[in-house]
């Protein structure tokens, strides 16, 4: 009996670690993928996300968006902190795992074309953009700054950790609207519904 309970110890010990560790790896290259983001380096941005998106969004057109995004005359774009607030249990699919990575992050736009506006008509500009943004990210989640033209937007995201043989550690597939169509190829609905319901 003491060697079977010692034996079911060793068992959840070592299974405690096991779930643990993809949450620390994941953590880890989240992290880093987050600071690419930050620093606007998207080549290291692109390396993180699942490749098999390329199938269907060349590589080359995704980075000329988020140039254009990022690097646009009208709008600066910066996000200012992403911070993770939980990582899924692990599940494995096709020998290929999957988990769903749980954020929360804080972008600042700033509106470059009023300089040359009257106070008034930057002001009616910037309320317009934040009603705009509230309806899209909630009221509460955007805050407004005249002084600088700019909106800093706060939200909570999802975004999938996928771990596929073909490719080499754990790379990341954004959960959004704008995406949703690759997702649903990408990512098999039983994973998406276990994983975000986890």
């Amino acid at each position: 009996m003491k060697h079977f309970l010692t034996l079911a110890l060793f068992y959840l010990i070592s299974f405690s670690t096991f779930s643990q560790s993809h949450k620390e790896v994941i953590t880890k290259e989240v992290n880093v993928y987050f600071n690419n983001m930050t620093t606007q380096n998207f080549d290291g941005v692109l390396d993180y996300m699942y490749p098999k998106i390329f199938d269907m969004a060349p590589r080359a057109q995704m980075k000329l968006g988020m140039e254009q995004m990022f690097n646009a005359k009208d709008m600066r774009i910066e996000f200012l902190a992403n911070d993770i607030t939980k990582i899924s249990d692990k599940m494995e699919v096709d020998d290929i795992a999957y988990a769903a990575v749980f954020y929360d992050s804080k972008m600042k736009m700033t509106f470059l074309t009023e300089d040359n506006q009257t106070q008034e008509d930057k002001k009616g500009f910037l309320m317009f953009m934040k009603s705009t943004m509230q309806t899209q990210f909630g009221e509460d989640n955007v805050t407004d700054d005249l002084d600088t033209m700019s909106l800093i937007i706060k939200m909570s995201a999802t975004m999938y950790a996928i771990n596929d043989p073909q490719y080499q550690g754990w790379k990341f597939l954004g959960n959004d609207d704008a995406l949703k169509m690759l997702v649903d190829k990408i990512v098999p609905e039983t994973v998406r519904t276990q994983l975000l319901n986890n």
